[in-house]
Order: structure tokens, then sequence, then C-alpha cells
């Protein structure tokens, strides 16, 4: 099995934005679980950056969530976004 690499700062910071996200609504792991019709683990898994996350998950989450910041949201999707690219001079 391949070594996975350490998560970025960028995966970290969107994982804890989605966090942050989720529990200002007051939901647990569980309860976004079953909103989100997945496992908890992937919810976890994909806060602490251990799972990437689409820029579309990002904007149905957010939705789940009732976010009303549309500016955020859409930050958020393009770290999302950006996740595929590489910095210049990096292999």
């Amino acid at each position: 099995m391949p070594v996975r690499k350490p998560p970025t700062a960028r995966q970290r910071r969107l994982g804890d934005e989605l966090r942050r996200m989720r529990e200002h609504v007051g939901l647990s792991l569980t309860d976004a679980a079953a909103l989100h019709r997945v496992d908890k683990t992937a919810i976890s898994n994909t806060e602490s950056a251990r799972f990437g996350v689409s820029a579309d998950r990002v904007r149905v989450w957010a939705c789940n969530y009732s976010c009303p910041d549309s500016a955020y949201v859409g930050a958020l999707a393009g770290m999302a976004r950006e996740r595929g690219m590489r910095q210049p001079g990096t292999q």
C-alpha cells in the first residue's frame, strides 16, 4: 500500500472550516452523516483532512448546514477545487 502524504495546510483548513460549519448548527458526526447519507467516518475523515472533498460536496454540505454566506461557501469550494493542482516548482 502506498504511503499517504500528510495533509497540506489547505486541506487541514478546509476540514476545519467544514467542522466549524457543522458544529455551528449543532450537529454531531452521527447527525451530519445521516443528513448527508454517508457513514460518520466519512465526515470525520473529511474534517480531519484524511479524505479529500470536491467543490460540489462542499456546496451540498454547506446547503445542508444552512450556511447563508455564499462568498464563504464559494471560497471553500475554491479551496476544494485546488486539491488536484500543484504549486509551481513542485513535483
